[in-house]
């Protein structure tokens, strides 16, 4: 999507640990160079969950001396699946985003559902654009044959599960981007439909997609979300999915990230990954009261993503929220 002095292009997609190893989870995920907020000590974070597995400690990482970062402890566990390795690294993300405590994710929100529900006309008709041709529209997840069936009966309920109508959302739409300024100038972006907007903690959409395994993901792929309670798998919007694969990361575009990815279980017990409008104490925002209609909806994909494409975070970053637009590096 945008590009900066010929860095690779920011396409929407969510979070994703396909090079996940090459994160640093001692630090926040904003991009600001001005944090007040002291490193988490992430050693303490690992040793739990691999004694939650009665998987053995090595005694180099019981002993380590100095704080590690992820890369230095996934040499210590050479022996840790692929699946293994994401469900480590999303915990730690998950305890670093929220200062070292991990918190349980949002469950079904009263009447979301209703969504994939109801046939009513949508603002995508009057003010979006025509759905892209190359992908098929579903609210449904997309099984891969590769998943055995006790994983996929662990999330998607042998019986009762419901099969939601393949209608665009009356919550969002999606349109192509014109403002030259925004790093996704030229293509779509996800926007709030709601009249009275959306206060903090709505349910807005499901990131619906193909799910696989997570070491049989397609890793050409932009639109990678982890999938999961432990990660083990991927689910892909590239060429199936609803108009969650829209969604932009907030860098770049001068403003901070008004929605998160969460799990809920539907009323039938089916995981589903939502969209929410994020709390206002996890809002860096001051006063955030939600997002108004017409405004883009706007995520992180997390560092990983963009340490895989760019390397460097303080190279790529050139446009920190509130600041002008015509100001590049090095006048930050």
């Amino acid at each position: 999507m945008a590009k900066k002095v010929k860095a690779p292009q920011q396409k929407k997609r969510p979070r994703s640990t396909s090079d996940a190893p090459t994160i640093s989870p001692s630090c926040k995920s904003t991009p600001s160079k001005t944090s007040s907020k002291p490193e988490i000590e992430i050693t303490p974070i690992v040793i739990q969950w691999l004694e939650s597995r009665k998987k053995s400690v090595p005694s180099a990482l019981k002993g380590a001396h100095t704080i590690l970062d992820m890369d230095q402890i996934l040499q210590l566990l050479p022996d840790l699946r692929e699946r293994e390795r994401r469900a480590l690294i999303r915990k730690v993300e998950k305890a670093v985003e929220n200062d070292g405590v991990d918190t349980p994710r949002k469950q079904e929100l009263e009447g979301s559902d209703n969504e994939y529900s109801e046939s009513k006309v949508t603002q995508q008709q009057t003010l979006g654009d025509p759905w892209p041709s190359s992908v098929e529209f579903s609210n449904n997840y997309r099984w891969d044959e590769s998943v055995s069936q006790d994983i996929k009966d662990t999330y998607h309920p042998v019986t009762g599960a419901r099969v939601r109508t393949n209608h665009l959302s009356r919550r969002v739409y999606f349109k192509r981007i014109t403002d030259t300024n925004h790093p996704a100038c030229g293509e779509y972006g996800l926007y709030c439909a709601l009249p009275n907007g959306a206060p903090p903690g709505t349910w807005l959409l499901d990131y619906v997609g193909h799910v696989t395994l997570g070491e049989n993901q397609d890793k050409q792929s932009d639109y990678i979300s982890d999938f999961g309670e432990h990660s083990e798998l991927a689910c892909d919007a590239n060429t199936y999915g609803n108009e969650a694969r829209f969604l932009n990361d907030f860098r770049n575009t001068g403003k901070y990230p008004n929605v998160e990815f969460n799990f809920r279980r539907d009323q039938h017990g089916e995981l589903r990954q939502g969209v929410y409008v994020k709390l206002a104490k996890d809002s860096k925002v001051e006063g955030f009261n939600g997002v108004r209609q017409h405004e883009e909806l706007l995520v992180s994909y997390g560092k990983s993503y963009w340490r895989s494409r760019c390397n460097d975070l303080t190279d790529f970053v050139y446009r920190y929220p509130g600041h002008d637009a015509n100001r590049r590096k090095g006048s930050i």
